[in-house]
């Protein structure tokens, strides 16, 4: 009877859970007690030794749970849903990269939606990527040394190098509180239009 009432009142206090990794562990955790009671059924529960040690439990598991989600999803989107709806439009030398995206978006705090979008207007991998994408895996448009067949235009050692230091440019601005495709355009193009273009680009994404 004791494991039952544990268990119930564990998850009573755990309310609903979605991430069942974690959940699974609180299990794990609520059967060592469950094995305890059920070797000795005249056992004298303490119940207020027991609740605290629940907490206890239930307090690491929740921040297991946050820490969890702020590296895995991004606004209720988990790094699957929305690598998902990336990898609809990124084809050519981006095809399938998706999940690398979304996921070191989120882990600098960064949204992944115009991040790609950035991507995809700079690259043309909408459709097939552009030269400097192709062969020297620059998929932001970005200047710098080494510099892609001796020109003013940076060259990466791989693709997941390229997107990482795309990702960080832009992220340069959102440290500095500009977080829209209209703040961030003047700094980062010489197009009028860019975040026009771009904003399609991220209302396409997140359909």
């Amino acid at each position: 009877v004791y494991k039952y009432d544990i268990i119930n009142l564990a998850c009573l206090k755990w309310g609903v859970i979605k991430n069942y990794m974690i959940l699974s562990k609180l299990f794990i955790t609520l059967s060592i007690f469950a094995n305890i009671f059920s070797g000795n059924k005249d056992i004298e529960v303490n119940h207020d030794y027991l609740d605290s040690h629940i907490n206890l439990s239930i307090k690491h598991f929740e921040s297991e749970k946050e820490e969890y989600e702020k590296l895995n999803t991004f606004n209720g989107e988990t790094v699957d849903e929305i690598a998902t709806k990336l990898n609809r439009y990124l084809n050519s030398t981006l095809k399938g990269k998706g999940e690398f995206i979304a996921k070191y978006s989120i882990e600098v705090g960064m949204d992944p939606y115009l991040a790609t979008g950035v991507m995809l207007q700079e690259t043309g991998c909408y459709w097939t990527c552009s030269y400097l994408t192709r062969v020297c895996n620059n998929v932001g448009g970005n200047k710098g040394k080494p510099g892609c067949n001796g020109g003013s235009y940076r060259k990466f050692n791989s693709i997941e190098d390229g997107i990482k230091f795309a990702i960080n440019k832009l992220n340069s601005y959102y440290k500095k509180g500009l977080t829209t495709t209209e703040q961030i355009g003047p700094k980062y193009a010489s197009d009028l239009k860019w975040a026009v273009r771009v904003n399609r680009y991220i209302n396409k994404l997140k359909k």
